[in-house]
């Protein structure tokens, strides 16, 4: 086998395993870290005020996107396989892991800038106020 074919692969394969990996145990972490900090925030529940309603969609748009992006990778790993072009594989290797990281950097941003603003609901009785 080519070395670039074999390299292509593995890239392919560590692309999935790290949409694999952002979109559980990543999904998980971000979720706890930021709908905690949220839920301090507004003194509520996740379905108990607006802001982190929209802050746990964002989270959860961004795991299910990594886990759609895993399933892309495999489709990809397959017709790589199949064609056997190791240009065209580790294109979309490089493909899919820039866009699980730019998905889990841009997801996880929004959900975290989705509370904590003056004038949405709650705001003034949260501690998000007090620097105001």
């Amino acid at each position: 086998m080519k070395a670039l074919y074999v390299s292509a692969i593995a890239l392919v394969t560590v692309a999935i395993s790290i949409c694999l990996l952002l979109g559980t145990i990543g999904w998980f972490v971000v979720g706890f870290g930021v709908m905690t900090d949220c839920t301090d925030n507004y003194s509520c529940s996740t379905t108990g005020c607006r802001p982190c309603t929209t802050t746990a969609l964002w989270i959860n748009a961004g795991g299910l996107a990594q886990q759609l992006l895993a399933g892309a990778g495999v489709a990809v790993l397959i017709r790589g396989l199949r064609t056997r072009q190791g240009g065209r594989l580790a294109s979309g290797g490089a493909a899919l892991l820039v866009s699980s990281v730019l998905i889990f950097v841009g997801t996880t941003w929004q959900a975290e800038h989705s509370y904590c603003h003056a004038g949405t609901q709650g705001y003034r009785n949260s501690y998000c106020s007090t620097g105001d």
